[in-house]
């Protein structure tokens, strides 16, 4: 098939001209969708905020916080490092929904290329900028906003003209991309009700599908891939993935709430003579505090909880939506839930919406050692923090959060805590910004801050470094608890007590920065740190992280880096600011602060608290035993570490 015939199938329209102007692309893109450019209408201010609200739920769920702030003269940005997208705060309705899904547009398409960059950004330019500008330009058509605003650029700019480079190709690709994308954004936009056709809208052409635009592209985009692929796919228009909640037409939330409360007290019903009891006081919970919780015991007999709840009335099609029972290779139902120690999740209302389940200790090495319920319409585990409504009050009182691992380590931190701190923990996920979310609508976490105590193993480290990019929009007061290696709360509290881990929370903690700038210093080998290439390369790559925190961070951590490279203050002072400069003009400045105050922070001295941090690192530990033991400087010795340092230059730096 011929370019400009592989480009006309795409489209659906034989005489589809090919596009040659900024003008030709936004055409073509509307007539992808089998129709013609609306007559662009400024929403109501109830729709523009309806569409914001469902684009920052998108923003959530891709991982990204959504914030107001100075853009350095640009409507928008986002930050990878800090998994932040800011909207300039004077944009009007209609302009700020249109930069978020514009930046929305670089997140779904982008993501890969901006996770490789050290800087954390793309830069919006050439056909990236194409891309994202048109899934804005849908998304606002979509809503009812003008578009024309919108400009791009020749096609040529980007696809070029040469035959054998194959510029319809290039079309075809992106636009496939382009449609993709905007159905993501869409199928949320619809699901929240905001594209429902308005009193007064444009009336839409014979050409159009009746449905409006997201059919269409889900239309198209299916139709690009197969033909890609060289098939054909059954899918139904409309058919994206769409929440847990709303892909299921099951049984009514309240129905599956009365089934998880049934189950709850059988499980508690089940707990004497049983391992359980003896298993969770040894781990530091007393009675009281098994019973506070809930604690149950789940038989381990295969069926013990379905055939109670079916004698209880309920069918077997509820216990499957429920999660509480799954059916067999042989197509019997049986228990999700067998021979474990059971604590219920609650939503925040205090509702149980799902359970976890600790295996015994005498399980074999194949048993998962928690189970969580399957997801449902009233459970997504990457939304629901366990023991966030049993700190409910607590938090509301001004409790410190505490983030752990485990359910246990939950319910030990709570119970040491004594309404100082509450322990909250993500359910068999990684910490998610709707979690985050959660968790920040059940406290002041600006006012109070947050403790990370994650295991000191490397997956709790790069765990603690992805819960510092996504709370340090929320709070600076961010901290990580030191715990002795191979132990976790529930082992201290099952050890020495609760007074030893309300201590330990109180008073072995660290800044959570410190863990970032670590987790990059780890990045490069002691070998390569013992040369001035590895030494300067590696602050450039820890600069622009020290750059982006907020200024009561940046004197500590200009202090560490420099013992922990061995560098002069000076220098690590410049690469900061310069990557501080970089990033105002990316413009990815700094989260709340502005870069006045970042400067000030770092003219002022280093404060002797942010002097004795250098402590923390190896290297200067290693100093010290070298004084103490009247041994010459490691620095002394290593000539080719400190001998003709070459100086930064003032141009801005990357990673």
């Amino acid at each position: 098939m011929s370019e400009k015939r592989c480009l006309a199938a795409t489209s659906g329209k034989v005489d589809q001209p090919y596009p040659h102007s900024g003008r030709d692309w936004a055409s073509w893109l509307w007539h992808t969708h089998h129709g013609q450019p609306p007559r662009g209408q400024p929403p109501t201010p109830g729709d523009a905020e309806a569409a914001w609200t469902a684009l920052i739920h998108l923003a959530r769920r891709e991982g990204f916080t959504v914030e107001r702030g100075n853009c350095a003269g640009a409507d928008g940005f986002a930050f990878w490092r800090n998994r932040r997208i800011r909207i300039r705060p004077d944009a009007t309705p209609a302009r700020a929904v249109i930069a978020l899904a514009h930046q929305l547009g670089h997140v779904l398409l982008h993501n890969q290329i901006a996770q490789r960059e050290f800087s954390g950004t793309v830069m919006c330019t050439g056909v990236r900028k194409v891309e994202a500008d048109s899934v804005a330009y849908l998304t606002a058509t979509r809503i009812g906003i003008d578009g024309t605003a919108i400009t791009f650029p020749a096609v040529s700019s980007w696809a070029g003209t040469d035959p054998r480079a194959r510029p319809a190709a290039t079309i075809q690709a992106v636009t496939a991309r382009i449609l993709t994308a905007t159905a993501t954004i869409v199928t949320r936009l619809d699901a929240a009700g905001v594209t429902g056709a308005r009193p007064g809208a444009p009336a839409r052409t014979a050409g159009h599908v009746a449905s409006g635009v997201s059919t269409d592209v889900h239309q198209v985009a299916n139709l690009t891939r197969s033909r890609a692929h060289g098939t054909q796919t059954a899918t139904a228009p409309g058919a994206a993935r769409l929440p847990i909640a709303a892909q299921r037409d099951g049984p009514p939330a309240s129905e599956l709430a009365r089934v998880h409360d049934k189950a709850a007290q059988f499980f508690r019903s089940q707990m004497p003579g049983s391992w359980a009891p003896d298993y969770l006081a040894g781990r530091g919970l007393s009675s009281a505090v098994q019973e506070h919780w809930l604690a149950g015991h789940a038989p381990a007999a295969w069926d013990a909880l379905t055939r109670h709840l079916q004698s209880a009335g309920f069918p077997d099609t509820l216990l499957e939506a429920a999660g509480v029972a799954r059916r067999s290779r042989r197509g019997t139902l049986i228990d999700t839930f067998r021979d474990r120690a059971m604590l219920p999740i609650r939503s925040a209302e205090g509702t149980i919406i799902a359970f976890i389940g600790r295996a015994a200790a005498h399980a074999g090495p194949d048993v998962p050692k928690y189970l969580n319920s399957p997801a449902t319409s009233l459970y997504d585990k990457g939304e629901t923090l366990f023991g966030l409504w049993e700190a409910r009050d607590a938090l509301a009182q001004g409790a410190r959060p505490v983030i752990v691992e485990g359910p246990l380590d939950a319910i030990a931190v709570t119970t040491a805590g004594q309404g100082r701190y509450a322990g909250v923990a993500p359910c068999g996920t990684a910490f998610t910004a709707s979690q985050v979310a959660a968790l920040d609508g059940a406290a002041d976490l600006r006012a109070v801050g947050i403790t990370v105590a994650f295991d000191p193993d490397d997956a709790g480290k790069r765990a603690a470094v992805r819960a510092y990019h996504l709370l340090i929009p929320l709070t600076e007061k961010l901290a990580a608890l030191n715990l002795p290696p191979g132990q976790d709360p529930a082992q201290i509290l099952a050890g020495p007590g609760s007074a030893a881990l309300a201590i330990m929370l109180a008073d072995h903690i660290r800044p959570l920065p410190d863990l970032v700038i670590n987790a990059e210093i780890r990045r490069w080998t002691r070998r390569r740190l013992s040369y001035a290439e590895g030494q300067i390369g590696a602050l450039r790559a820890a600069a622009p992280l020290i750059a982006a925190m907020p200024p009561a961070h940046v004197a500590r951590q200009v202090a560490r880096l420099a013992a922990i490279l061995q560098l002069d203050h000076a220098l690590v002072t410049e690469a900061v600011s310069d990557a501080l400069a970089d990033l105002g003009t990316s413009p990815a400045a700094s989260s709340r602060h502005d870069i006045t105050a970042h400067q000030a922070s770092l003219r002022a001295p280093a404060t002797p608290g942010a002097l004795a941090a250098n402590n923390d690192s190896p290297l200067s530990a290693q100093r010290i035993f070298e004084r103490t033991a009247g041994v010459a400087p490691t620095a002394a010795r290593g000539k080719r570490a400190s001998a003709d340092r070459p100086a930064l230059t003032g141009r801005p730096v990357r990673g």
